[in-house]
């Protein structure tokens, strides 16, 4: 029965374990247990809050940063401890670190770039039992060596992100601010360094035919080559002099006699050799100019005449004839450039516009780019699974070769926070996932702001040289001529007859506002009006009145404006006039009457130019003639508007003129105002009616001459300005005008 039960025992333990073992998520075995089962994929910031549940530690951080999953297979449950000691090593996988605050009991979770400026200066505790803040910044006291120089031994002991070392003044005391298992791996290899030494051989070796920089290369390659098969370092190094004559041995005694031995062996004169060399993450053009400035040895020393450096943008390789020392150098630049970080293989560019709109340009940029004009990568990456081959010339040596983690970056993809959409305001963003180009404009600076490798930055370095460039300006002058004519003929008869009999009085009268009604009652004439007027008038018995009047307008309207306009932007010339209107609101016991807006007539002349081969011009013109052609209905309503338009496009020769419109209006008119049946007699009739005539024309012209300025020194539109302002009589006060200059300040 015992046996019995045990073994029920053992199988239920067993379910337990495997239904915890399957959950995704990590999962404690129980509130007392001190260990904790973690499997499956589990929450970045949720293992940060598991760890501070176990240890019972005060820990704060940024959710919105601290985002990711972590894959985790753990064959067994993990102590309190080592879920701490896991859950920093994650951490700092991802670029974070646990740090304690100075005076608090808090431990907060930062970015290590930041790290150094927040952990607290306190011994770095043993690692064995320690629950503590992964990075810590301790002081280490060096008692026989100088500190400054055992800098270069312990860098590279130090994370490459966060972590700061310094001499504290001018003490023998080193600060060290790293993660608290790198403080530790320092502190022993100090132990190690921190040593008595026997005081080193040095001396000055003249050089006789290599250049003492390459001799110290190659012996000190040499002796590291050296080391690297049989396993055993040779104490001592070997730098070139300042005036580069010479190298400067430092060396035990005991190994003086194996580096003169080295240093005669290599000093012998050296061939110059071919060699090609390819990158797949920077730009041939600015390899190019590293290898100029830093790998050559100018003189006799060197490969002299017979270095040669070619840039192969073909096949983007460089073709180098140099000695092999200089080689070496090439092939060191190279392996720095290789080692580069991923972030730092992105640097970022500014690329000023100077004249276009920065918005314009980074809108073509970024569909040339879509239409493949920068290549995504130098490289041929196959399928995963299959062998990948780099394509190279034959005899080629390619640098910054691609590994596997390294495919995304090769294709050119780009950052899923690139792909974000474009920002609004004064900048915009473009990203081009295809090269793994972000390009931003500022508007405000007119700049393009570019991350991206070297290579494809300088792919759109020479773009933008080719697209920003000056545009030719246009002179444009227009003409608006408006000619009108109106001629009106008035001709009119007034007959009064007024007869009194007795207490009757009989008045007859064909009046049709040429005079005053009262005509036959007055005793004197009216004075004359406009034209001719011929009274016959008897006080209190007849008055005959006969007036006529023929009037002719001619006008003649001419405005000349002049704009300038870059190529194939937009000139506008308005010349309007506003009419404006009222509104009225009605309440159900109020009506307010308020502005209800204004309404526009006048001319508008809208020319886009664009510059074609032989100086040719293609106008895009567009000519709005408006007029108000009558009084508003009811001053709530706008008036009546007349509107003309022309658009096209023509093609005219460089200071040409074309002429456009030629709109003509003819009106005529007649109007007669008789009496009835005498005004029908003919002959007759013609005293008891008056007649009118009315006749107008107008024509509207416009006049275009478009003149290219192309002067590099805008001198072409220097001499029209003065013309203009001679013209008007201010080229004198143009003159005197202060004159910007700059000013040396001491």
């Amino acid at each position: 029965m015992i046996a019995r039960a045990l073994k029920i025992r053992l199988l239920v333990l067993i379910t337990i374990t495997f239904a915890l073992c399957t959950d995704a998520d990590a999962q404690q075995v129980s509130e007392n247990d001190a260990a904790t089962r973690l499997s499956g994929q589990l929450e970045l910031a949720r293992l940060v809050d598991l760890a501070a549940e176990r240890l019972n530690l005060n820990i704060e951080y940024d959710a919105s940063q601290l985002r990711g999953q972590v894959t985790l297979r753990l064959g067994a449950a993990v102590t309190d401890q080592e879920l701490w000691i896991l859950t920093n090593r994650v951490l700092a996988s991802r670029g974070f670190a646990t740090v304690a605050n100075p005076g608090e009991n808090v431990v907060s979770v930062v970015r290590l770039q930041d790290a150094p400026g927040m952990a607290a200066v306190e011994d770095a505790p043993p690692l064995e039992g320690h629950l503590a803040s992964q990075y810590v910044t301790v002081i280490v006291r060096i008692e026989h060596r100088s500190p400054a120089r055992l800098l270069d031994a312990i860098k590279p002991l130090l994370s490459r992100t966060g972590s700061q070392i310094s001499v504290v003044g001018d003490t023998n005391l080193l600060m060290i601010s790293d993660l608290r298992t790198r403080v530790a791996q320092v502190k022993q290899l100090l132990r190690t360094l921190d040593r008595e030494v026997e005081p080193p051989v040095i001396e000055n070796i003249p050089t006789r035919h290599m250049p003492a920089s390459a001799l110290a290369a190659l012996v000190s390659s040499t002796v590291q080559a050296r080391e690297s098969i049989i396993g055993v370092a040779k104490k001592g190094k070997v730098t070139p002099s300042p005036d580069g004559t010479a190298v400067i041995l430092i060396a035990p005694p005991s190994e003086y006699e194996f580096w003169i031995e080295l240093i005669n062996r290599f000093d012998v004169r050296e061939a110059v050799t071919t060699t090609i060399y390819a990158s797949n993450n920077f730009a041939v053009s600015e390899i190019a100019r590293l290898i100029e400035q830093s790998a050559r040895t100018p003189g006799p020393r060197g490969s002299g005449d017979l270095w040669r450096l070619v840039e192969d943008d073909l096949t983007s390789t460089l073709i180098v004839t140099a000695t092999p020392s200089e080689h070496r150098r090439i092939e060191d630049l190279f392996d720095r450039l290789d080692a580069v970080p991923t972030d730092a293989q992105r640097p970022v560019r500014a690329f000023p516009i100077r004249n276009r709109s920065v918005r314009e340009m980074t809108d073509v940029l970024r569909q040339l780019i879509d239409a493949g004009v920068i290549d995504a990568s130098s490289s041929v990456v196959e399928a995963p699974g299959q062998n990948r081959e780099t394509t190279r010339p034959e005899g080629a040596r390619w640098v910054g070769s691609v590994g596997p983690a390294d495919d995304a970056q090769a294709i050119g993809a780009a950052d899923p926070a690139d792909e974000s959409p474009s920002t609004t305001g004064r900048t915009g963003r473009a990203a081009t996932p295809r090269t793994g180009l972000q390009m931003t404009a500022d508007e405000g600076t007119n700049t393009i702001i570019a991350i991206g490798e070297p290579r494809k930055l300088a792919q759109l370095e020479q773009l933008i040289e080719q697209l920003d460039l000056r545009q030719p300006q246009v002179m444009l002058e227009v003409l608006v001529l408006t000619l009108s004519e109106s001629q009106t003929f008035d001709l009119g008869v007034e007959l009064q007859k007024l007869e009194v009999r007795g207490s009757t009085m009989l008045r007859l009268a064909s009046i049709f506002g040429l005079g005053p009604s009262g005509l036959v009652t007055m005793t004197e004439t009216p004075s004359p009006a406009q034209g001719f007027t011929g009274v016959a008038l008897s006080p209190g018995d007849f008055s005959v009145l006969v007036r006529a009047l023929e009037s002719i307008n001619d006008g003649r309207s001419i405005n000349i404006p002049k704009v300038l306009v870059n190529n194939n932007q937009v000139a506008t010339l308005d010349s309007v006039r506003e009419e404006p209107f009222t509104s009225l609101n009605a309440l159900d016991t109020v009506a307010t009457t308020s502005f209800g807006g204004s309404l526009a007539a006048g001319t508008v002349v809208t020319v886009t130019p664009q510059i074609a081969e032989a100086d040719h011009l293609m106008l895009e013109y567009s000519v709005s003639l408006s007029s108000f052609v009558g009084e508003s209905a009811d001053p709530t309503l706008p008036p009546p508007r007349q509107q003309d338009r022309l658009q096209s496009q023509v093609t005219i020769p460089d200071g040409f003129t074309v002429a456009l419109g030629g709109l003509e209006v003819e009106s005529e008119g007649e109007g007669i105002s008789q009496l009835p049946i005498l005004g029908g007699i003919p002959l007759l009739g013609e005293i008891f009616k008056t007649r009118s005539r009315t006749r107008s024309r107008s024509r509207f012209f416009v006049f275009i001459r478009a003149n290219v300025l192309r002067n590099d020194g805008f001198e072409d539109l220097r001499y029209l300005s003065e013309k203009d302002a001679l013209n008007a009589g201010v080229l004198e006060e143009i003159a005197d005008w202060p004159e910007v200059s700059p000013r040396i300040i001491r």
